[in-house]
C-alpha cells in the first residue's frame, strides 16, 4: 500500500513503534534491577540510640544482633533532629531501670518500605532484651498523616508536573518543526521561553492552591509555591534540553527518565536500599529531589536547602546546555537565504 509506505517513511512512525517496545521493557528492567536485593541491604537503615548510663549494654547487644546500622546520639532532641533531616530512619529512647520501657520513633517522611521493616523489628528488639520484669515498647510516628491522599501529595506535586511539561514539550517541538522554515531558530526559541514563562506564572500557583484547599499543610503557602516554581522550571529545562540533544527521539528519552525518577523518589524504598547503580541517580533528577523537599515541607516544615540546591544546579546546567546547542545548530536553509536576500 502506498499510504503505508508514506506513513512508514515518517520519523514519528518509527519513534511511535520504539515507544511501544522500549517503554515497557525499560520499566521492567529498571524496576527489577533497581529493587533487586533491597531486603538484603537492611544495614543501610540507620537507628540512632539515645545514650545514657543504662543503654551501654543495650547498644552493644543491638550492634551484635541487629542487621541495622546503629549510632549513638547524646540526647533525644539530637536524635529527633537527625530523624527529621533524614540522617537516620529510627530513634530509640530507652529507660530500662525506672520505666522499663523503650520508645521507638519513626518518621512519616520515611519510605513506606523502611518504616514497615523497622516497625516489625521493634518487636524483635524488645523481645531480645526482655527480662524480669518485662520491658514494654511504644512506636511513635512523627508527623503522622491519617489521610491516604495526604500521604500521596508530595509524590503528586513532584511527579505530575514532570509528566505535564514533558507532554507540553512534545507539542511545542511539533510547533517548532512546523515553523522552523519561516522563522529563525532564536525567534522560535525565545517564543517558547515566553510560553514557558506563562506556564511558570499559572501552573505552580494553581497546583499549590489546590493542594492547600484539599490538605492541611504544615508550612506557608509561599514556601510551597516557591519550591513548586523551582521544580516546574527545572522539569521544563530538563525536557527541553533533551529535545535540543536528541531531536525527534527526545520524547522517548523523557519518558525513559520516568522509571528512574519514580524508583529513586524514596517514598516507597529508600534510595540507600536500591541496587548500587541506582543509589545516587536521584540526586541528578528533578522528581526525587522534589518529592524529598515537598515531603519535608508538607509534613513538618523541615529544612529543604539540599533539595533546593540540587534543583538549582540541574536547572542551570540544563539551561546552559540548551543555549549552547541552540547556538551551534544550523539555521534552516530557507531562513539563511531570506537573510542573504534582505
Amino acid at each position: 500500500m502506498k499510504s503505508f509506505k508514506e506513513v512508514w517513511s515518517i520519523t514519528q512512525t518509527k519513534v511511535g513503534l520504539m515507544f511501544a517496545l522500549i517503554v515497557p521493557v525499560l520499566f521492567l528492567v529498571v524496576w527489577m534491577t533497581g529493587y533487586h536485593g533491597a531486603t538484603d541491604r537492611l544495614d543501610q537503615l540507620r537507628i540512632a540510640v539515645v545514650k545514657d548510663e543504662t543503654t551501654t549494654e543495650l547498644y552493644k547487644k543491638l550492634q551484635s544482633d541487629s542487621p541495622f546500622s546503629l549510632k549513638e546520639v547524646s540526647s533525644e532532641t539530637e536524635g529527633m533532629k537527625q530523624l527529621d533531616a533524614g540522617e537516620v530512619e529510627m530513634v530509640l529512647v530507652a529507660d530500662l531501670i525506672d520505666k522499663k520501657k523503650m520508645t521507638f520513633y519513626v518518621n512519616q517522611a520515611n519510605a513506606e518500605f523502611a518504616n514497615g521493616i523497622l516497625k516489625q523489628a521493634t518487636a524483635e528488639i524488645t523481645q531480645g532484651i526482655n527480662g524480669q520484669p518485662a520491658v514494654s515498647s511504644d512506636i511513635i510516628i512523627e508527623h503522622q498523616v491519617s489521610d491516604f491522599s495526604m500521604s500521596m501529595l508530595p509524590l503528586l506535586l513532584g511527579f505530575v508536573i514532570y509528566i505535564a511539561v514533558m507532554t507540553m514539550g512534545i507539542q511545542f517541538n511539533l510547533v517548532t518543526q512546523i515553523l522552523q522554515k519561516r522563522f529563525s531558530k532564536w525567534s522560535l526559541f525565545w517564543s517558547k521561553q515566553l510560553l514557558h514563562g506563562i506556564v511558570l506564572l499559572v501552573v505552580p500557583l494553581v497546583m499549590v492552591s489546590l493542594a492547600f484547599a484539599f490538605a492541611d499543610i504544615e508550612t506557608s503557602f509561599f514556601k510551597v509555591w516557591a519550591f513548586q516554581l523551582l521544580l516546574t522550571a527545572t522539569c521544563i529545562s530538563v525536557t527541553q534540553m533533551n529535545f535540543a540533544i536528541f531531536g525527534p527521539i527526545a520524547p522517548l528519552v523523557n519518558v525513559a527518565l520516568i522509571p528512574f525518577q519514580l524508583m529513586t523518589a524514596g517514598n516507597i524504598v529508600p534510595s540507600s536500599m536500591l541496587a548500587p547503580f541506582y543509589q545516587t541517580i536521584g540526586h541528578y533528577l528533578p522528581v526525587p529531589n522534589a518529592v524529598g523537599g515537598l515531603t519535608r515541607l508538607i509534613y513538618f516544615d523541615g529544612d529543604i536547602s539540599s533539595f533546593v540546591l540540587r534543583l538549582t544546579v540541574i536547572l542551570l546546567v540544563t539551561v546552559a546546555v540548551t543555549l549552547i546547542l541552540t547556538a551551534v545548530r544550523r539555521e534552516q536553509a530557507h531562513i539563511v537565504e531570506m537573510k542573504r536576500a534582505s
